[in-house]
């Protein structure tokens, strides 16, 4: 076993050592045997001895039980084996609770997600599973959070405190962005660190004030800027107001239908056909009208993306998806289960000679249009675990760009770009990860160790 091997079997028994823990006392609590006639009095005094023997608050012990004894059983065990921490069981429990027709396939799903996020992205992973599995549900969970939005001050010790919010995510994205895009316009020999130009621009874009730069020459009047965009995905059906799959906000998760189609009715469109007819791959590059003919072309090592591409849509194609989402579903469970059976899935090689590529495939660099493809098809890194919004990342060419013979090496297409961010970016090109293009748009991903990962497109495993 490998040292990464040693580590992973040593959480996985803390993780079980802690369901252990858990286990036994709401065991000691509720089945105590009690002949006193105040039964709850009684469950009242096991609480505060579990507390005080466990050194934890009554409230952690009320927790424990309250989300323990409302576990599908399915849950608990993966509870008990190590395989969830504390905290995905929690949220796994919580996201359950309002939910009606589970079925073992549901749970499954759930449970793999939970398992295969990192700790902070565990919510957004679970509540993907549950808006594709029931959109309604969804929507009603979503509308009874949203009335629990506020706001709370904590202070902190030296003269320090702190802020939070809590809200929808659209809410929070738009606020991130009118931040990040204030500190970003300071100049790049600005001397603070990034934390505090954030903080500094969130102070004066919520004071409606200057944000002064460390240089004496530069000011950035944060009520003139521009306001940033978001981009939110959201298929035909649901932008026409029939029944339709749930949004999804970039970088963020699932938003339900109607809250898509709000945001969307004030936003520059741009139609993404997602199924087609014919190959839209060697398209998407090939002006349609005078007007796309001066599409911007974006730097892909440049962090943030173009301008927006009014009503861009490509001439063939249909909105339908459904076949492609089921072939896609079926083939990321099976790799998941079998890694080694990767190979049934390879994409093969383009014919090089028989269908020469377009002009734009031979440039490294790729279109604006190309570009938001790309983003729309990947909300974040590929990387596994990796939460950066594509947005924010490098398009990286999964097979290398010969710049010598550009015919000879891999093509700037759909089929071989994929979004990293710089730090696995650079991990990829020093070659200590290896990223391999799959059917769907599934790309195969292998660490130092030859561990295997498969990430799929759009907001399957987000």
């Amino acid at each position: 076993m490998t040292v990464i091997d040693d580590v992973l079997a040593s959480q996985r028994a803390a993780y079980a050592a802690h369901a252990a823990t858990v286990r036994g006392a709401v065991a000691y609590i509720t089945e105590s045997p009690s002949g006193h006639h105040d039964a709850d009095a009684v469950e009242r005094a096991l609480v505060s001895e579990v507390a005080a023997r466990l050194t934890v608050s009554r409230r952690t012990v009320l927790d424990w039980i309250g989300t323990y004894c409302a576990a599908p059983p399915a849950v608990r065990d993966a509870f008990h084996s190590g395989l969830l921490p504390w905290a995905a069981f929690r949220s796994l429990c919580r996201a359950l609770a309002g939910t009606t027709h589970r079925d073992e396939r549901l749970l499954g799903r759930l449970i793999d997600a939970a398992c295969g996020a990192t700790p902070g992205a565990v919510p957004a992973a679970i509540d993907g599973v549950l808006a594709e599995y029931d959109a309604t549900w969804h929507r009603k969970a979503r509308e009874a959070a949203t009335a629990e939005r506020g706001m709370t001050v904590r202070r902190l010790p030296r003269g320090q405190a702190e802020l939070r919010l809590r809200g929808p995510a659209e809410m929070i994205a738009d606020m991130s962005r009118r931040v990040t895009d204030a500190a970003r316009r300071l100049c790049g020999t600005d001397s603070r660190p990034l934390p505090a130009r954030l903080f500094d621009a969130a102070h004066a874009v919520i004071t409606r004030s200057a944000l002064s730069c460390t240089c004496p020459h530069r000011d950035v009047d944060t009520a003139a800027l521009p306001i940033p965009r978001a981009c939110i995905v959201i298929d035909a059906a649901t932008a026409a107001g029939l029944p339709g799959e749930p949004g999804h906000l970039l970088g963020w998760g699932p938003v339900p239908a109607d809250t898509a189609r709000r945001i969307a009715a004030d936003a520059t469109w741009q139609a993404v056909i997602t199924e087609a007819t014919t190959n839209p791959a060697a398209r998407l590059d090939r002006p349609s009208s005078r007007a796309d003919s001066s599409l911007p072309v974006a730097n892909p090592h440049r962090r943030g993306r173009p301008r927006p591409l009014p009503g861009w849509v490509p001439d063939v194609g249909s909105t339908a998806r459904s076949t492609a989402w089921t072939a896609m579903r079926t083939a990321v469970d099976f790799l998941r289960a079998h890694p080694d059976q990767e190979d049934r899935f390879r994409l093969l090689p383009p014919n090089r000679i028989a269908t020469p590529p377009p002009p734009s495939a031979l440039v490294y660099a790729p279109s604006a249009a190309l570009r938001a493809v790309v983003e729309a098809r990947y909300a974040t890194c590929v990387a596994p675990g990796c939460l950066v919004p594509s947005s924010d990342c490098d398009l990286d060419h999964v097979e290398p760009f010969d710049h010598d013979e550009p015919l000879l090496g891999g093509w700037t297409e759909l089929r071989n770009l994929e979004p990293l961010c710089r730090t696995h970016h650079n991990d990829k090109t020093a070659g200590l990860w290896t990223y391999r293009m799959l059917e769907h748009g599934i790309v195969a991903i292998r660490d130092p160790h030859a561990h295997r990962y498969f990430t799929a497109p759009d907001r399957l495993d987000r």
